[in-house]
């Protein structure tokens, strides 16, 4: 079995950085529709359930125009095997809680971009992703 070709490889990792995105912008909708109601239907502290709401909601949604995934670390686990995980700006989770993006400033992710090949740990594989629009 030979290399995959670079464009299959791009397009593997763009469709995953597709769902990605889907799932960072079903969690943001939720964030400021549901949430933000919620907070504002629920009593006399509603002003105040709500103004938190929409900071979280903010908070969250801030990319200030940069990339939600910035890289992808194959780490291996002991228990688990070979493992893939996407890095980003934002932790992101899919409809089911399984983990999409691991935040950059988790302590995994700062652990396995520190890795180098002379010391590269549970890092098989990483590469930096740069994405446009």
């Amino acid at each position: 079995m030979g290399v995959p070709a670079h464009e299959e490889v791009i397009a593997v990792e763009q469709k995953k950085v597709d769902f990605a995105y889907d799932c960072y912008e079903a969690r943001l909708a939720r964030m400021s529709g549901d949430s933000v109601a919620k907070a504002s239907a629920s009593g006399k502290d509603g002003i105040a359930n709500r103004l938190k709401a929409e900071e979280q909601a903010e908070a969250y949604g801030g990319l200030g125009g940069e990339s939600l995934v910035v890289g992808r670390v194959d780490a291996s686990d002991p228990a688990e095997g070979l493992e893939t995980w996407y890095v980003g700006r934002r932790g992101v989770w899919d409809d089911d809680h399984n983990q999409v993006v691991v935040e950059w400033t988790n302590r995994l992710a700062r652990k396995w971009f520190d890795a180098s090949p002379e010391s590269p740990g549970e890092v098989v594989l990483r590469r930096r992703l740069i994405c446009s629009q």
